[in-house]
């Protein structure tokens, strides 16, 4: 398997595979979600990672009751590893359900999620021995 980055995975205590990023140049905790169909980021986290909106807000369904207001985002730099920039659009989502359930279970809160279109589109490969995401 010859990938050309890669990045340190770290699991939490619900065993829910996560990683460091940096989007638009700030730091951020992604969550690492084979199931998701989208990256996401947290709609209250819009600003902080200054965000563009792109396009009218969307019913979106996921693994919580009830459909969600989302809407997509502009191509924003997103960095995994050093040196491994890229641009990538997310969905802005209320992560807030997420981050509870999270926290009630004794784990950090999330700034988003990357989903199953990053990981499609880099042909990732996850290592769960060496927990290291190779893409």
């Amino acid at each position: 398997m010859k990938k050309k980055f890669y990045c340190k995975l770290r699991v939490t205590k619900t065993k829910h595979l996560w990683c460091a990023a940096r989007v638009n140049g700030k730091n951020a905790v992604l969550l690492v979600d084979t199931g998701a169909s989208n990256s996401c980021i947290h709609s209250e986290l819009q600003e902080h990672f200054e965000l563009i909106l792109k396009g009218e807000p969307f019913d979106a369904a996921g693994a919580s009751a009830g459909k969600m207001k989302a809407t997509l985002t502009s191509k924003c730099k997103l960095e995994l590893s050093k040196d491994s920039a890229d641009k990538h659009a997310f969905v802005l989502l209320d992560l807030n359900h997420v981050n509870q359930t999270l926290q009630n279970q004794g784990t950090r809160k999330i700034d988003g999620i990357l989903g199953a279109d990053f990981l499609k589109r880099k042909k990732a490969v996850i290592d769960y021995g060496e927990r290291m995401l190779y893409f």
